[in-house]
């Protein structure tokens, strides 16, 4: 069982270690029984939620197994599994005489659950809306689609405004930690500055001494290309530091913009269901998307951002249970737009004043 922050949706990987008995003897079940298929059963509250994502084994590793289980008490048993299970559909437990055991691990029946064609649907329509102006499912859809692509731009830039705001904030409180501690060390360190000038003064003498005594003094020449080899050096180092902050930059997680486009593709090619090709006017000013892109688009929307934001978690149970596309992509539409409105409610609050939050919202 899983809680509901854990939940997967369609192309998302995770990484497990079974390290109880149970488990072990559910993974070679799903191994040996199902093709390597396992429901991903979720909690909430006293329950478990009936529709669950469907989730294909694609990798497993096995670490110190013997045949004999012995639990350790130290959390690994004497052996584990570690599995790497990615979601390509979703089932939904048939009734509640489809669980067909608790004990050792969850068994039930259950069905798998399909979107509805957008195709089909937009194809029933296409007579109807030529002849009355209105547009179609599909249209819509793709509207849609594109306006949710603009708000990963728009919260994306939001995002990065956040971030340097707080960077400056903490770069200004480090500078007056800075100054405070410097004022404390100034009364020590003018005690020691005198002592210091004195040395100093007695070393340059000594080299002026030895300089001018004999030719067995300090060899200026070599003094000088030690200093410009150190200084070479400095800057060989500085040159390094900028390539390896060039690098902490470019290594960062990745923006909304990126994560969306990776979940897109994850999306994409995990989705195995069976689409009606549409043809489409090239010479249509509006892009009209495929449903397989759109579907793709309804559930990359919902695995961007931080995993700690429990509304996100909310409406991606609501998206699981939504077999249709065009409702799923409004709901994600109406997600962005109130992620958006509290990014730009922080940078208000700091005195931050974002360009495009005066711009007519998109419908």
């Amino acid at each position: 069982m899983f809680l509901l922050l854990d939940l997967l949706l369609q192309g998302q990987r995770t990484q497990l270690n079974l390290y109880e008995d149970r488990f072990h003897k559910l993974f070679q079940d799903a191994m040996d029984n199902h093709s390597g298929m396992v429901g991903m059963g979720l909690l909430a509250g006293n329950g478990m939620i009936t529709t669950l994502p469907l989730c294909e084994v694609e990798s497993f590793t096995r670490f110190g197994i013997d045949e004999n289980w012995v639990d350790k008490g130290d959390g690994m048993g004497n052996g584990s599994i570690f599995v790497t299970i990615r979601a390509v559909g979703r089932c939904k437990i048939i009734s509640e005489d489809g669980m067909l055991q608790e004990e050792p691990y969850f068994k039930a029946t259950v069905c798998e659950l399909l979107d509805e064609d957008l195709a089909l649907e937009g194809l029933k329509e296409k007579s109807s809306a030529e002849l009355s102006g209105v547009s179609s499912a599909i249209e819509i859809a793709s509207t849609i689609a594109n306006n949710i692509e603009n708000e990963m731009v728009s919260i994306a830039n939001l995002e990065h405004k956040l971030k340097e705001l707080e960077s400056k904030t903490s770069s200004s409180t480090a500078a007056v930690d800075d100054e405070t501690r410097n004022d404390e060390d100034k009364t020590a360190d003018g005690k020691d500055e005198v002592m210091n000038r004195r040395l100093v003064n007695a070393q340059l003498e000594n080299l002026f001494m030895q300089s001018d005594s004999s030719t067995e003094g300090v060899d200026i020449e070599t003094e000088a290309k030690a200093n410009n080899d150190e200084l070479e050096e400095d800057d060989d180092d500085e040159e390094d530091d900028e390539l390896l902050e060039e690098d902490v930059d470019e290594s960062k997680t990745d923006d909304r913009v990126a994560q969306f486009q990776k979940a897109f593709e994850d999306a994409k090619e995990t989705d195995t269901f069976g689409y009606v090709l549409q043809t489409i006017n090239v010479n249509d000013k509006s892009t009209i998307r495929t449903p397989k892109d759109l579907t793709a688009i309804s559930w990359a929307s919902f695995c961007t951002g931080q995993a700690d934001n429990i509304q996100r978690e909310v409406m991606k149970i609501q998206a699981l249970d939504e077999t249709n596309v065009l409702k799923r992509l409004q709901l994600a539409a109406a997600m962005l737009r109130e992620e958006k409105k509290v990014l730009r409610a922080k940078l208000s609050l700091a005195g931050v004043q974002d360009s495009s939050s005066n711009e007519q919202e998109e419908p």
